[in-house]
């Protein structure tokens, strides 16, 4: 076998298992997170159907084949079938695969690389379950942030340099949320997303913070003015700018630094 042919298996291989990752990652994250910010306070945190109130059984939350298996499957059914239109799921697996293939593949195989594609594949359950419920479950939060700490420390970054980063865009989030948000009188910035920016400080150099909160504003404002055009609505959910940005610094910073 030609060494040209070795490469071509070997790219292949790596998009295959950092999509795989990603999509585990997402899949659970939606899963659990969905229900985290469906439920009720002393409700279990235990995924179940959206229809009847059903547990979900380990099948149904099986990453990819929970979906396909089910009846009808094209119109995206709950497990037990009766709720229909439910395309949040298989949406946001398929974008966790998308996702997890180039952050595999710009950081090779290498114990980096597990924390990489498990925290990226939760950027579109994260910006889902905000879109939907207008929350960013503190689990997701706490999770993205342990992720990005466990990249920096396998690839011997500046763990304490990822810390002042997480610190300085937490203090801009509390600015937004708390002083600017009193100054406009209206909330400019929830809670959630503000823990969101702490995490996402861990995974991005200090001179990609700027980028990243300037990308931010722009997608938030793009998103914003979209949804105004298709819905009545006037306020669209931070989340999914914030999740967009956060995944380009990460795969940039994948594919750029050793």
């Amino acid at each position: 076998m030609h060494s040209s042919d070795n490469t071509v298996i070997t790219n292949i291989l790596h998009l295959m298992t950092g999509g795989g990752i990603g999509l585990i990652s997402a899949s659970l994250a939606m899963s659990f997170g969905w229900r985290s910010a469906d439920r009720l306070p002393g409700e279990s945190r235990k995924p179940q159907c959206v229809y009847c109130a059903r547990p979900s059984t380990w099948q149904e939350n099986f990453p990819l084949i929970g979906w396909l298996l089910r009846p009808d499957t094209l119109s995206f059914p709950c497990p037990c079938g009766q709720k229909k239109g439910l395309w949040q799921q298989p949406a946001c697996e398929i974008a966790g695969f998308i996702l997890g293939a180039p952050a595999m593949y710009f950081q090779d195989w290498s114990l980096a690389a597990l924390p990489l594609c498990i925290g990226i594949g939760l950027m579109p359950a994260i910006a889902l379950i905000d879109f939907h419920f207008g929350v960013i479950p503190d689990e997701l939060n706490i999770l993205l942030g342990s992720c990005g700490f466990l990249f920096i420390l396998t690839r011997g970054s500046d763990v304490f340099m990822g810390m002042i980063v997480s610190g300085a865009l937490l203090l801009i989030g509390l600015f937004f949320a708390l002083v600017y948000s009193k100054w406009r009188g209206r909330e400019m910035l929830g809670l959630g997303d503000v823990k969101f920016f702490a995490a996402a400080g861990i995974w991005i150099h200090a001179h990609t913070a700027p980028t990243f909160l300037a990308l931010s504003g722009a997608f938030g404002l793009v998103f914003t003015l979209l949804w105004r055009r298709i819905s009545d609505e006037k306020q669209f959910p931070f989340a999914p700018a914030l999740c967009l940005s956060l995944a380009i610094c990460i795969l940039y910073r994948a594919a750029t630094t050793p």
